[in-house]
């Protein structure tokens, strides 16, 4: 008999023996996993099930891959734009020597875009409503159950809630907080009550992920007041109804017609604050109201948009413009009103009229009615009838009138009410001395001129169709689309990450998008909103078909997107046909895009792109592009903006275009249509010195005082150092509501909620103990049989090697 001499085996370790006795007890205990968060779900807006509840299986498995976007490429060492340090400072005056164009207009004063008009800091102190945690089940359809918590909280009375740093009192309802977790939600979102915000706990894949489910194309996130009243957010509707309902009707004002005014029959210059009507009597100081600029065939023939080029090999796609599409509305706010055209003269020391806080020069002295002049501080400082107080300059050089201009902060609402004892001068400047002409002093400058020859304008109170809700917010959370992963020109899928329309001084903060067709979007019916420190990410879709990859779209008015980031749009910093404007893109960067930046489609007026970097940024005819865009807008500044490959800078006729310190080259495009080049304000042929490196943060800091210490106030509240801030995240605590009912379900407090998670969990302790007792007795069991079999040395507790002599 053969003897094979070998070292025994080892018996198994410490690790590994408590590996085997953990895959004994799974194979023993029968574990139904039951989470805190699913216990959660019975008691926390849990509502009744109906078709959307449940998610039904895809076609085809679409997993869920949450994913960071891939580092920028180092082939520049500059920073990208988005990440700058100091926006607001060191403060640099913004350029007062630019001088207008040959018809007057101005660049202008851009710096009351966004919420609050810009300098208040965004809400974050509203207080907390409710707090939601996600289903760990992937079956689950969380839609019913957020939106049944956005729908309660929009339930709630407004309570006033003070910004800090700010003398600012705004109305709020309260915070809807999504804990960390993935919800996975098939169907829309929609808040459409002022004073709700929907936040998350991080923008992250750690964060609060909210997955838009389903394979059909859909706009994930809505922030608007108006929409067809049979609209659904359930999948199943909108699944069958894509594109067949308006969801934001294009007019949603009512012209009181009885209150309509005409403007002026004379030439009303871009960047003015002071429109001249031929009747006040309708309106008062506070009233929002409507300037609306007509259009004419032979504006449209100036521009020669009557005869566009035609599309190459296309030639029926190409449409000319219709003056009936073209005109043009502004909504403003009045904040005061004079009943005469006041005008400065400057012959000799004799002034025509002045308003108490006019700035006068030469020491001059007031001819009318019973006003003085402070030799001093060269002011008038009493003139008969009431009392008021509106700053102007005193620039008879250029235009022969005073210039209006907010130099410190908001003034306050006032209504100049002065009459003299003279008789009206003979040069009415065209208004009609029937009624009762003057001048209307608007809070935001206008951004298109008014030329009687090519388009008369009217002003006019109006009243919405429907309310319009302020103070909605989106912030801190990361939203992905599903998609199929093997098919990168997937559209079956989300759309637009997040609609805001038809609201006022609304907001999106700290939110990344992924794998949406286009990215976050202000429609035309928006006013005042900011957009600040988003991503729009990874996008899935046909990469160059029309009508994708819109990043950071904006349509409406006074909309603001600051230090934001995009990576291969199509178009990352857009505009839309006719929107009006004033609009702002600042400090944002877009990479890989395969198309460019600017207006785009037809006619934007008023935007501002400053400090933007894309791969292409263009301001010019578009021509036969789409289908007939032709000038994409006018009255733009592009300002210390830079792109990847050579620009293109355009005017049409009777406009202009600004271009101030572009960093970049300029070149043909490959199409090229007719129209004059843009105008170059470059710093040296003007004396200007330093220019500020941001024209947006330098005319928002001369609007609040123009100081180094105003520029230090605007950097802490609204500048990089004021980026958002959220506290009382709750990372992962699970708080509820004491007593409310929600769509039918009592919430229970946090009390009970407590109790009942204290006598599950000590159910749970009692099972569990008895099973690891039985397990014992089993494992004896099992010992016991090992050792009859001749395998006892397998359970020696001693960790030393078995003797060589120990043979098989």
């Amino acid at each position: 008999m053969i003897q094979h001499s070998r070292t025994a085996p080892k018996r198994p370790s410490g690790s590994i023996r408590a590996f085997l006795i953990f895959s004994i007890i799974l194979t023993q205990i029968s574990y139904q996993p039951l989470t805190w968060a699913q216990s959660v779900e019975d008691v926390n807006i849990n509502t009744t099930p109906d078709s959307s509840s449940s998610l039904p299986p895809p076609p085809s498995p679409l997993p869920v891959v949450l994913s960071e976007p891939a580092p920028l490429s180092a082939e520049k060492e500059r920073t990208p734009r988005h990440l700058i340090n100091e926006q607001a400072t060191p403060y640099i005056p913004p350029p007062t020597t630019f001088p207008p164009d040959q018809w007057g207009n101005r660049i202008p004063d851009f710096s009351q875009v966004g919420y609050r008009r810009g300098h208040i800091p965004l809400p974050t102190i509203i207080p907390i409503a409710i707090t939601l945690q996600p289903s760990i089940d992937p079956r689950i359809n969380d839609r019913a159950r957020i939106q049944n918590a956005i729908d309660y909280v929009s339930s709630l009375p407004l309570k006033d809630v003070v910004i800090p740093d700010t003398e600012t009192t705004i109305q709020a309802r309260g915070v809807v907080l999504l804990q960390a977790g993935i919800y996975r939600i098939q169907g829309s979102l929609i808040l459409n009550q002022s004073g709700v915000v929907l936040r998350g706990e991080g923008n992250g894949p750690d964060g609060t992920v909210l997955m838009a489910m389903g394979q059909f194309k859909h706009d994930f996130i809505n922030l608007h007041g108006l929409q067809d009243p049979s609209f659904q957010s359930t999948p199943e509707y909108l699944a069958a109804n894509i594109g067949s309902r308006e969801l934001y009707p294009k007019n949603s004002y009512i012209i009181l017609d009885d209150e309509v005014t005409q403007v002026a029959d004379e030439y009303i210059p871009v960047g003015t604050f002071r429109l001249p009507v031929k009747d006040t009597s309708n309106f008062k100081v506070g009233g929002q109201v409507m300037v609306e600029r007509y259009s004419s065939k032979n504006w449209i023939r100036r521009l020669g948009m009557d005869h566009i080029p035609k599309r190459p090999g296309d030639p029926a796609r190409t449409v000319d413009w219709d003056s009936r599409q073209y005109d043009l509305r502004y909504v403003r706010k009045i904040k005061a009103i004079e009943l005469r055209d006041w005008k400065v003269g400057d012959s000799g020391n004799i002034v025509s009229g002045a308003a108490v806080g006019d700035e006068v020069v030469n020491k001059a002295v007031v001819a009318a009615a019973a006003a003085s002049v402070n030799e001093d501080t060269r002011q008038a400082s009493s003139i008969n009838g009431p009392q008021a107080i509106l700053r102007y300059t005193a620039d008879t050089n250029r235009t022969g009138k005073p210039q209006p201009f907010e130099a410190q902060k908001d003034f306050e609402e006032i209504q100049i009410t002065v009459q003299d004892s003279q008789s009206k001068d003979n040069d009415d400047g065209g208004i009609n001395t029937d009624g009762t002409p003057g001048y209307l002093q608007l809070d935001i400058p206008l951004v298109m001129n008014m030329d009687p020859v090519y388009g008369a304008g009217v002003v006019y109170n109006f009243k919405r169709k429907t309310h319009i809700p302020t103070d909605v917010g989106l912030e801190n959370l990361a939203l992905y689309s599903q998609h199929d992963p093997s098919n990168p020109y997937d559209e079956h899928h989300g759309w637009f990450a997040v609609l805001i329309d038809h609201c006022e001084n609304c907001w999106v903060a700290n939110v990344k998008t992924h794998h949406f067709v286009s990215g976050i979007k202000a429609g035309p019916g928006s006013k005042h909103v900011t957009i600040q420190d988003c991503e729009v990410l990874e996008p899935v879709s046909m990469p160059k078909e029309g009508g994708r990859r819109y990043m950071f779209m904006l349509q409406g008015q006074m909309g603001l997107v600051k230090r934001c980031f995009s990576e291969d749009a199509r178009h990352d910093f857009i505009t839309g046909a006719k929107t009006r404007g004033p609009n702002v893109f600042v400090d944002s960067e877009g990479v890989r895009a395969n198309n460019d930046a600017g207006p785009h489609d037809r006619w934007t007026t008023g935007t501002l792109y400053d400090n933007i970097h894309s791969a292409d940024l263009n301001v010019r005819n578009r021509g036969w592009m789409g289908s007939g865009q032709g000038w994409a807008g006018a009255f733009h500044v592009v300002y210390h903006s830079s792109a990847d490959i050579p620009a293109r800078f355009q005017s049409p006729p009777g406009a202009t275009n600004w271009i101030v310190g572009f960093e970049g080259t300029l070149g043909d495009k490959g199409v090229e249509f007719d129209g004059y080049d843009a105008t170059f304000l470059d710093p040296e042929p003007y004396d200007i010195g330093h220019t500020p490196r941001s024209l947006y943060w330098a005319q928002l800091v001369a609007r609040l005082g123009g100081t180094e210490k105003a520029a230090e106030w605007v950097e802490k509240t609204v500048g990089v150092k004021g980026k958002s801030q959220y506290k009382g995240l709750l990372g992962r605590k699970f708080l509820s509501l004491n007593e409310i009912v929600l769509a039918g379900k009592d919430i229970q407090s946090l009390s009970r909620l407590e109790k009942d998670r204290e006598e599950e969990q000590k159910q749970d302790e009692a099972e569990m103990e008895a099973s690891i007792e039985q397990l014992q007795k089993d494992i004896q069991r099992m010992e016991s049989e090992i050792r009859e079999h001749g395998y006892g040395h397998l359970l020696n507790d001693d960790e030393d090697e078995v003797s060589e002599e120990d043979t098989w």
